[in-house]
């Protein structure tokens, strides 16, 4: 695989399959409010987080997670088409899937997503955990109205290695943020879910080194522990020096005030901070009770 960014790729698992096929629909309706329309160009992740919601919106077995990937090769064709009979509003690429895991090296169905949507001159945010996405930084910079951000819900990569282990290193993630911010892009965060401080990462270190990246917005959600999303991450904490602090990912009796010092260590530094007080999602971590129930920390 490529080297971008100074960061190594890994090759594709072992077990891991690719499968192409064609779809009817490319665009659709977006239920977030700050959303008009979502736009995946693939179903399923080669990064195989371990608290990925997705799973349990295609109902799929958890434990398949990250094993394969869909491309959908006429995506941008199918968009081109859509966007003529539907009301311009802004997309979101992507909302189920990384749309730079290592297949848009090959099948580029992102890329060519962005080219429709440059010449329909439509607005656009898009969200990945790859640098590969540095790649599309000329077409970036050509929309009118674009945001480009990253999903980086911990600064400790110790942490990030077990729970988000076929993910890019923090420090990439932070190393492309810069190189779009120099490029003159409005650049966001996904602090999502939000991992508990561990490594000695404070909500002040945090918030500086964000800034230092050039970030300009951030946006935070708790973790949705259903479909086996507890029972992953505690066999995959099981053992580790970090298992009892993390195990509070559930917990928003941490979280939550974490999060609130992490925003307004933001916002001083002139990050818009979203959601930071609106942090409870209904019956999306009633899995975990306790962080001592839930993963089985000692």
């Amino acid at each position: 695989m490529e080297d971008l960014l100074g960061v190594f790729v890994p090759s594709p698992r072992d077990t891991f399959r690719i499968r192409e096929t064609t779809v009817r629909q490319a665009l659709r309706a977006d239920p977030l409010p700050w959303l008009d329309y979502s736009f995946n160009p693939y179903v399923g992740c080669y990064h195989g987080c371990l608290f990925c919601y997705v799973p349990r919106l295609l109902q799929i077995d958890r434990s398949a997670w990250g094993a394969s990937v869909v491309v959908k090769r006429n995506a941008a064709t199918v968009l081109a088409k859509e966007i003529r009979k539907v009301p311009k509003g802004l997309v979101a690429i992507s909302t189920a899937t990384d749309p730079y895991q290592f297949v848009e090296g090959k099948y580029r169905i992102t890329r060519h997503a962005l080219e429709v949507l440059l010449r329909a001159q439509w607005p656009v945010s898009v969200l990945s955990r790859a640098p590969l996405m540095i790649r599309d930084l000329d077409l970036f910079t050509q929309f009118p109205e674009i945001e480009v951000g990253m999903s980086v819900p911990t600064l400790d990569d110790r942490a990030r290695a077990l729970l988000e282990p076929w993910a890019p290193p923090i420090d990439a993630r932070l190393r492309c943020l810069r190189a779009l911010a120099d490029a003159g892009l409005t650049t966001f965060v996904g602090f999502a879910p939000a991992y508990p401080p561990t490594g000695g990462w404070s909500p002040d270190r945090i918030a500086e080194v964000f800034a230092e990246a050039g970030v300009k917005k951030m946006f935070t959600r708790s973790l949705d522990a259903r479909w086996g999303v507890a029972e992953a991450m505690a066999k995959r904490l099981d053992g580790s020096d970090l298992a009892a602090d993390l195990a509070r990912i559930g917990d928003l009796e941490t979280i939550a005030p974490f999060v609130s010092r992490l925003a307004e260590e933001c916002r001083t530094r002139g990050i818009d901070f979203r959601n930071a007080f609106e942090f409870r999602m209904a019956d999306s971590n009633q899995s975990f009770g306790s962080p001592a129930k839930a993963l089985g920390s000692r």
